[in-house]
C-alpha cells in the first residue's frame, strides 16, 4: 500500500484533488481521507494513517485553510507522517496574492523558497498553481458545453484574454475573477462565488481526461502535479 498526503491551500483545492485522485485512481482499491485543518494548532493525527490493507492506495487530504500554511504544517508534521509509514507529500497551493505581487515576487522565487529545506526521508513536493487552481479550470474547454450550452467560446476567449484552447491560461492575473465574469456572462446569474457547493458542482463538470491528456499541454503548473502523480501510479 502507499500511503500519500497531501497538503492544500483551502477548500477549493480540496475538492480538485479529490475528485482528480478519484479519476486517476478509478482503477485501483483506494481511501480517500479529508481533514480540515482551522484549528489554531494545526496538529495531525497518526490515527489519519490507520489503514486497510486491502486497499493500493491510501491518501490524506489537509485543508490547511490558507496558502501561508501549507509548508509550515508539512514541516511541523513531517515527523508524525514518518512514524505513520507515509511514503509522499505533496502541497499544492496558488502563486496569486497581492501582497506578493506588491512585493515583486516571481513564480520562480516562490517555488525555490517553498521547496527549500524540506527533508527528504519521505519525499516531499510543493507545487503551486499559476495563478490559481481556476487557470486550470477557464483552460478545460469541455466543461462549459454543460454549465454554459448556449455560449459561444469565441465569447470565452475574449473575457479570458486568450484562445483557451492554445492559450496558456497561467497568463490570466486572476483567474477567479474572469471564471465569475464568464459564468456570469453566459447566463450562469451566480457567477462563481466559490463557496463549498458552487465548487463542488463545477468540479463535477470538468473533463477530467481533457485535463489530464490535454489541458495540461498548455499549462505547466498542472503538467508539474500530473507529472508528479504519474509516478506514483503504475
Amino acid at each position: 500500500m502507499k500511503k500519500i498526503a497531501f497538503f492544500v491551500e483551502g477548500q477549493t483545492e480540496q475538492i480538485f484533488i479529490s475528485e482528480l485522485l478519484n479519476q486517476l485512481f478509478n482503477e485501483h482499491k483506494k481511501v480517500i481521507k479529508i481533514h480540515r485543518m482551522r484549528k489554531l494548532y494545526h496538529n495531525i493525527s497518526i490515527e489519519d494513517f490507520i489503514t486497510d490493507e486491502s486497499k493500493e492506495y491510501f491518501v490524506v487530504i489537509y485543508d490547511c485553510g490558507t496558502d501561508d500554511k501549507v509548508k509550515s504544517d508539512i514541516l511541523d508534521n513531517y515527523q508524525k507522517l514518518q512514524k505513520s509509514g507515509c511514503h509522499y507529500i505533496i502541497g499544492l497551493q496558488d502563486f496569486f496574492n497581492p501582497k506578493r505581487k506588491k512585493e515583486g515576487i516571481t513564480v520562480r522565487q516562490l517555488k525555490k523558497w517553498l521547496n527549500f529545506g524540506l527533508e527528504q526521508i519521505i519525499p516531499i513536493e510543493i507545487f503551486l498553481a499559476v495563478q490559481e487552481i481556476e487557470a486550470w479550470i477557464i483552460a478545460e474547454e469541455k466543461h462549459y458545453e454543460t454549465i454554459l450550452p448556449d455560449f459561444q467560446l469565441d465569447n470565452i476567449n475574449t473575457i479570458a484574454g486568450i484562445d483557451i484552447q492554445t492559450g496558456n491560461s497561467e497568463e490570466i492575473p486572476h483567474p477567479a475573477l474572469v471564471l465569475d465574469k464568464i459564468y456570469k456572462a453566459g447566463g450562469r446569474t451566480s457567477g462563481y462565488p466559490k463557496n463549498e457547493y458552487v465548487v463542488k458542482d463545477i468540479v463535477s463538470k470538468l473533463d477530467f481526461t481533457n485535463l489530464y491528456l490535454n489541458v495540461r499541454s498548455r499549462n505547466a503548473s498542472l503538467n508539474e502535479l500530473l507529472s508528479c502523480l504519474d509516478g506514483l501510479i503504475p
